[in-house]
């Protein structure tokens, strides 16, 4: 528990430190006076739409704070658009824990930014992201308005299911029908439609015309898979009463380990913060050579090989970020599925020998906890170096077996 709960604190920490930290990006700021400053923006990994921004002229200058109050639109070049309206921000919840038995149609007023999706010739989509939900928003640009598209869950307490009111197809059907009239494919793909950005993305790119002149900005959400290799420095210790070997006896074991794994990116282009769930493929070999027992004359002997399949959730932040270089560190844990070889403990009397098949018992499954840094070159190649802390791989109550591992390697990132 103590490790959960250092696990948990330590999360706590990255993600207060990862808002203390500042990334300056190129890009511009169009103020209310329809003004275009160029300079650099203070970029985050925004999960929710952002209330404001730091901007700075250039490298030396202190930064300003720019808000849906004295900010008509900002971007970071090449990464994202943010414009500021007025409008409706519907207040009801889409998590199951928190959906009310009545539609909740509750809004209210705000100015706020919105993050563009599609920048059409006839409509527009964007987003905006708040602690209680994503809502996609239009803009009809021959009357400027924008609306946001509606889409409401509750609860059916007679059938306990889950009512969904998909008020943004007909609202996309009647922009369908005005500008491209007769389109039962694009019909068909609206009524079939989920509320996400992939496929409100789709809808809005058919409507406006895939021969206009349209501006799609990414997903910011994207995925990384790797592959590496390894060493691995493992110690088995064995402590407590002195029944299998004395207290605090150990051997060492030195493996390859092979990798593979996938990276959840939140931000794609930052690349700040992000999950990885990794597979690793390792082997231990343990020899106790003959120990002397409490008892005169009474050795005792352990020779065996350990086979572990382990899947490793993790959370990944880079502290010192740069295009070619990435200094990370990384919390997880390792969930450990082991087989072993017919091994057997050996006791030596003066004149006989014993042989314990399957003594002392290695636990198949356990949980341990592997503390990781390293670096990021030329966005492909990462080293680091890793210690898993001490874990229980028996289950006995007069003594214990931890394991400890130290660790280095290499892996390669494929794609961009």
């Amino acid at each position: 528990m103590k490790i959960l709960y250092s696990f948990t604190v330590l999360y706590v920490l990255t993600i207060s430190f990862l808002h203390a930290q500042s990334n300056y990006k190129q890009g511009y700021v169009v103020n209310m006076n329809n003004d275009t400053l160029k300079g650099f923006i203070d970029y985050k990994e925004w999960s929710n739409n952002p209330t404001g921004i730091n901007f700075k002229a250039g490298n030396g200058n202190s930064p300003q704070r720019y808000t849906p109050l004295n900010t008509k639109a900002f971007a970071v070049n090449n990464l994202e658009y943010y414009e500021r309206f007025i409008v409706q921000v519907s207040k009801s919840h889409v998590e199951l824990s928190d959906l009310s038995s009545e539609l909740d149609t509750t809004y209210s007023i705000d100015t706020v930014f919105l993050k563009s999706i599609v920048l059409g010739k006839r409509i527009s989509l964007y987003s905006f992201t708040d602690k209680i939900k994503t809502r996609f928003y239009v803009l009809d640009n021959s009357s400027d308005q924008v609306r946001e598209l509606k889409y409401f869950l509750c609860l059916n307490d007679e059938t306990n299911t889950i009512k969904e009111f998909s008020g943004y197809r007909p609202q996309l059907l009647r922009f369908a029908a005005n500008y491209q009239p007769g389109n039962l494919k694009i019909s068909r793909l609206i009524n079939e439609s989920s509320y996400s950005e992939k496929k409100l993305t789709d809808i809005f790119v058919a409507i406006n015309g895939y021969n206009n002149k349209l501006v799609v900005h990414d997903n910011m959400s994207g995925k990384r898979f790797f592959a590496g290799v390894a060493v691995r420095s493992s110690k088995l210790t064995f402590s407590g009463a002195n029944v299998v070997f004395p207290d605090g006896t150990q051997k060492n074991s030195f493996s390859p380990v092979l990798s593979t794994g996938i990276d959840i990116l939140t931000n794609k282009n930052t690349k700040t913060l992000f999950l990885r769930f990794e597979l690793e493929l390792a082997a231990n070999h343990f020899n106790f050579p003959k120990t002397p027992s409490s008892w005169s004359d009474i050795y005792h002997s352990l020779d065996f090989k350990q086979y572990t399949v382990a899947v490793i959730p993790q959370v990944v932040y880079n502290f010192y970020s740069t295009d070619n270089l990435k200094v990370f560190v990384d919390l997880g844990f390792s969930i450990n599925f082991s087989a072993y070889n017919n091994y057997g403990y050996i006791t030596t009397y003066s004149n006989s020998v014993s042989i314990n098949n399957k003594y002392p018992e290695f636990e198949r499954t356990y949980i341990s906890f592997p503390l990781k840094v390293g670096v990021l070159l030329n966005k492909h190649f990462e080293i680091y170096g890793s210690y898993w802390l001490s874990s229980s791989v028996t289950n006995y109550i007069q003594f214990s077996g931890g394991l400890s591992a130290y660790q280095a390697g290499v892996n390669y990132m494929f794609g961009k």
